[in-house]
């Protein structure tokens, strides 16, 4: 019995896992490597944004966007399943910008890098001086994608520039599992919940 007890934990375990496993690498800014907090990252345009420590959503370290500019990371995905992205941005109160300049966003790229499909979420009508959830909700892959790309920034249209400094916290991207392999791992579950009931007895 107690070996059919881990048994069903471990199943448990690689359910929720997979379920919530961040498929990006330093989504939340915390880790240092050859580019600092901001490891894992790449510049998409303009060189304004560094790591700094003063307004993190949680943890220790956020990054922080002085002006236009947007950083993304690629992330290999399987064409046809589920994902979902999320992201949160804080931008402050005041006048001299415009929020609709803060953006955080999904991308699914072929293999010759032009865009399959895209999900962005435009900050402008969120609330200012708090941390705001950009979710893109469950999407699909398309079925000629083969990368998923997570990106965030601000930019400028004459004559605003951006509200600034805009900052940015804890990105996730996650394979949402489908509801067919959920029903699955229940069914293996339950299977076994009653081998284990019957041999007891």
């Amino acid at each position: 019995m107690r070996k059919v007890a881990i048994i069903i934990a471990a199943l448990a375990f690689s359910l929720s896992s997979y379920a919530s496993a961040n498929l990006l690498t330093n989504g939340s800014f915390e880790l240092t490597g050859e580019a600092g907090h901001l490891t894992g990252w790449t510049k998409d345009y303009n060189d304004n944004i560094a790591a700094v420590q003063d307004n993190p959503q949680s943890g220790s370290w956020n990054a922080r966007n002085y002006n236009d500019g947007g950083y993304y990371q690629d992330v290999a995905i399987a064409a046809g399943e589920t994902y979902q992205a999320t992201g949160y941005a804080y931008i402050p109160a005041g006048t001299g910008g415009s929020p609709w300049g803060t953006f955080i966003g999904l991308k699914f790229l072929r293999s010759n890098g032009s865009t399959a499909a895209e999900y962005q979420i435009n900050m402008e009508n969120m609330a200012r001086d708090i941390y705001n959830l950009a979710d893109t909700g469950m999407v699909i892959a398309p079925l000629d994608a083969v990368t998923a790309r997570v990106r965030f920034g601000t930019w400028a249209l004459d004559p605003w520039d951006p509200v600034s400094p805009t900052d940015f916290d804890n990105f996730s991207l996650v394979a949402v599992p489908e509801p067919t392999s959920l029903m699955l791992l229940g069914l293996g579950l339950f299977g076994i919940i009653g081998f284990a009931a019957k041999k007891k007895k």
